[in-house]
C-alpha cells in the first residue's frame, strides 16, 4: 500500500510541544534547559556527535549537569527555514499543486524583518526589488514578482528567536495593532488572489474610450475610433474603468458597427454617463465550486481599431475574488472569428486564504526554544568555568519528589570547606580522604579574606563524601576539610532527557548573559 506522512503531521507534533509550553492546561508539564559538561572534549575543536544511549543520554547528562533554566510560554515560538530576500534570486511561487513546496524558497524575509510568502516569480524571472509593503493585499513589485506579506518579527522576537537558519513563526489570536492581524481578518477562505496567463493566445480585439452616448442601463455608445464591424465585441466583456457606474463588469451581446451602440447582458445598477470611460476586452469565465470570483482579460491595444495581428492577453484583471474555491477552471472567451488559444490558470490559496494563519502556512514544523541565563542569576549558578553541553528536558523533580517548578536550580554539589591550602585547578578531580568519594571541581567562593575557607561546586559526584574528611585535588594536590555537604537542587535522573547537543566550550562570568537557542526539528 502507498502512503504518505503529509507536513501537517511534522506540524502537529511541533504543535504539541508548542501548547505543552504554553497553554494553561498543561501547566504540570515544564521543561527546563540543562547546562552540562565542564571538561574538555577529546578534541576541544570537535565536539562529537551525542549518542542516544541509556548512559548519554540518561546518566552522564546528569552526572555532569551543573545548572538548569526554566522555558516559559515567552521563551517558544515555531519556525521556519530562514530565507534572506537578496536580489537576483529566483524564487519558487506558490502552488496548491506543488509537492515540493514546503522545501522551497516560497517566501522570504527581508532586513526590515517582513516576511513575503511569493505569489508569482513573472514567469521565472528574478527578483530585483525588495518587496516592502504591509497592506492586506497581494501587491506587485516593478520587477514583475507578486508577493503577500504575512507578518513583521519585532526588535524583542529578532533578538530572542532569530538564528543563521531559522526565522520564528507566529500566528496571532488577539488584535496586537499590528498589520499582521489586518492580515489575518482580511484573508478570505477560498478567494481567487491570481490567475496567471499560461498561453497568451493572438488575434485577441480589445478597445477603451470614454461613451458617447448612453441610452438606458443596457444600451451604450461607445467612442467613435471603436470598429465598424457588426458583432465584432460579442461575447467579451465592458468594465467601467472611472466616472459613475465605476468597477462593473457586463458581457456584450450585441454590437452595431455603423452606430457604435452595443447591448449588454444585465442592466448596469449604476447606469454610466458619458464621463463614464471603459475597457472592452475578452471575458474570463471562472468555474468552481466556489463563487463571486469576476475578472476580464487584458490585451496590448492595437495601434489601428482594426488590426487584430499578434494581440496576445499579457494579464488576467481579478475584479471579485470571490470565496470558497477548493478548485475551479479559467476559460477566456470573445468573438470566436477574433482571438484563440489564450489559457490561465491559478492557484488555491491555503484553507482560510493567505496570511490568515503563518503558522500552517509556513514549514513551521521546527521549535525555538530560547533561555537567557545571566550572570550567577542572584547567586544560584556558578561563574568562572565554562561548558559544552545544552539539552532539553522534561519534568524534573525535587530531592523530596515534588515537581520542580523554580525558575533556575543549582545542578553543582556544594562543600563548605575549612583549612584550604591554596588554589584547585579549573576542573580537576577532587578526591575524598576517607570516603574514597570523587568529583570534578567547577569553582571556588571563599567567606574570608585569605581564601582558605569557602564553598567548593562539584560536579560528576562519583561516591558520597563525608563532612570532616580532608579532600584533595588530583592535579593540585591543594587539600580541604570538608564542614558541611549541600547536594544538588534537583534528584538526579528524575527528568527525562529529550535534546543533546554537544558545543565547542562557553566560558561564564558574572557580567556575562548567554542566550542560548535550541532548534528542535520535526
Amino acid at each position: 500500500m502507498a502512503g504518505t506522512i503529509t507536513h501537517k503531521f511534522r506540524l502537529n507534533n511541533a504543535a504539541q510541544v508548542y501548547e505543552s509550553l504554553t497553554e494553561a492546561a498543561n501547566i504540570n508539564t515544564r521543561y527546563y534547559i540543562f547546562l552540562s559538561r565542564a571538561h574538555p572534549w577529546g578534541n576541544e575543536a570537535s565536539p562529537p556527535t551525542p549518542l542516544d544511549t541509556v548512559q548519554d543520554s540518561d546518566y552522564n547528562s546528569w552526572r555532569n549537569m551543573l545548572a538548569v533554566k526554566r522555558v516559559t510560554s515567552s521563551d517558544v515560538t515555531h519556525a521556519a527555514p530562514r530565507y534572506n530576500w537578496a536580489t537576483g534570486t529566483v524564487y519558487v511561487p506558490y502552488s496548491h499543486n506543488n509537492s515540493n513546496l514546503y522545501s522551497s524558497q516560497y517566501y522570504v524575509i527581508t532586513d526590515s524583518y517582513n516576511v513575503y510568502k511569493c505569489i508569482d516569480n513573472n514567469n521565472g524571472g528574478t527578483s530585483t526589488v525588495k518587496p516592502t509593503s504591509t497592506s492586506t493585499s497581494i501587491f506587485k513589485t516593478s520587477d514583475g514578482y507578486l508577493w503577500k506579506f504575512m507578518y513583521t518579527i519585532n526588535a524583542s522576537e529578532a533578538l530572542k528567536f532569530i538564528s543563521t537558519n531559522y526565522i520564528p513563526v507566529k500566528t496571532l489570536t488577539t488584535d496586537d495593532g499590528t498589520s499582521q492581524w489586518a492580515v489575518q481578518q482580511a484573508a478570505v477562505n477560498g478567494a481567487i488572489d491570481f490567475i496567471k496567463v499560461t498561453a497568451n493566445g493572438s488575434g485577441y480585439l480589445a478597445t477603451n474610450g470614454t461613451f458617447s452616448a448612453v441610452t438606458n442601463s443596457t444600451v451604450v455608445t461607445i467612442a467613435s475610433h471603436s470598429s465598424g464591424t457588426d458583432d465584432v465585441y460579442n461575447n467579451s466583456v465592458i468594465y467601467i474603468k472611472s466616472g459613475l457606474g465605476t468597477g462593473q463588469l457586463r458581457r456584450i451581446v450585441n454590437y452595431v458597427g455603423t452606430t457604435k451602440q452595443l447591448v449588454v447582458n444585465g442592466a448596469f445598477t449604476t447606469t454610466p454617463n458619458t464621463s463614464s470611460t471603459y475597457y472592452i476586452g475578452p471575458n474570463v469565465i471562472i468555474t468552481g465550486d466556489g463563487s463571486g470570483a469576476l475578472a476580464y482579460a487584458n490585451v496590448a491595444l492595437p495601434a489601428l481599431a482594426s488590426s487584430t495581428t499578434g494581440n496576445a492577453i499579457n494579464e488576467i484583471i481579478i475584479l471579485n475574488n470571490g470565496s470558497n474555491y477548493s478548485k475551479f477552471n479559467v476559460t477566456i472567451s470573445a468573438n470566436s472569428s477574433y482571438g484563440s488559444s489564450a489559457t490561465a490558470n491559478g492557484s488555491i490559496p491555503p484553507y482560510n486564504g493567505h496570511g490568515s494563519d503563518p503558522v500552517k502556512e509556513l514549514p513551521s514544523y521546527n521549535i525555538i526554544l530560547n533561555a537567557r541565563i545571566s550572570g550567577t542569576e542572584s547567586n544560584t549558578l556558578f561563574v568562572n568555568n565554562d561548558f559544552r553541553v545544552v539539552g532539553l528536558m522534561t519534568n524534573p523533580l525535587l530531592a523530596n519528589g515534588s515537581q520542580a517548578n523554580s525558575s533556575v536550580y543549582d545542578m553543582t554539589t556544594k562543600l563548605t570547606v575549612t583549612s584550604k591550602s591554596g588554589t584547585f585547578s579549573a576542573d580537576e578531580i577532587i578526591n575524598g580522604g576517607t570516603s574514597l568519594a570523587k568529583a570534578r571541581f567547577i569553582s571556588f567562593a571563599n567567606t574570608n579574606a585569605l581564601g582558605t575557607s569557602g564553598v567548593i561546586s562539584l560536579t560528576g559526584l562519583d561516591g558520597t563524601f563525608s563532612t570532616s574528611e580532608t579532600i584533595t585535588g588530583n592535579t593540585s594536590s591543594v587539600t580541604a576539610v570538608i564542614s558541611s555537604i549541600n547536594s544538588r537542587d534537583l534528584k538526579d535522573y528524575s527528568g527525562d532527557i529529550l535534546y543533546i547537543e554537544n558545543r565547542l566550550p562557553i566560558s561564564r562570568a558574572s557580567d556575562q548573559t548567554e542566550d542560548i537557542k535550541l532548534i528542535i526539528r520535526y
